[in-house]
């Protein structure tokens, strides 16, 4: 008798939409799941909600560099140091990536514009994005 074991796709849709795919779009850089990566991702999934509230209030907002900027001076210490959190775990993820691809020193800043643009096109409309020239704007 043969026994069929149920998989669950969530998590893997998860990460290919928290990280852009998984790889940057002018090259196929995989980023390949370490301990390290995984609990990283888990970190990064626990607070989704709570950043995106923070984007919906526009105390925050997805920068051209990959990483989120805080936009007001009235965000209270937690909700920073979950910015701080965040933008940590990407610069790993970033990190990682160039690491795991042999990338080099130019790879770096590669990786973060690919990603930036990720994290902007994937954010909710009405959010606050920074274009590639620095200015802020709504989606």
């Amino acid at each position: 008798m043969m026994i069929r074991k149920k998989i669950s796709y969530w998590p893997v849709i998860f990460v290919l939409l928290a990280l852009g795919s998984m790889s940057c779009r002018e090259h196929e850089h995989q980023l390949k799941k370490t301990p390290d990566v995984q609990n990283v991702l888990n970190h990064r999934k626990a607070r989704v909600r709570e950043l995106q509230a923070l984007k919906a209030k526009g105390l925050i907002g997805e920068n051209n560099k990959g990483f989120i900027t805080i936009l007001k001076p009235s965000i209270q210490s937690k909700e920073k140091k979950l910015v701080e959190a965040e933008n940590h775990d990407r610069k790993l993820i970033y990190n990682t990536v160039v690491a795991q691809n042999h990338l080099g020193s130019e790879g770096l800043a590669k990786v973060e514009k690919e990603f930036a643009k990720t994290h902007r096109d994937r954010t909710k409309q009405g959010n606050l994005i920074q274009d590639s020239s620095g200015k802020w704007a709504q989606k």
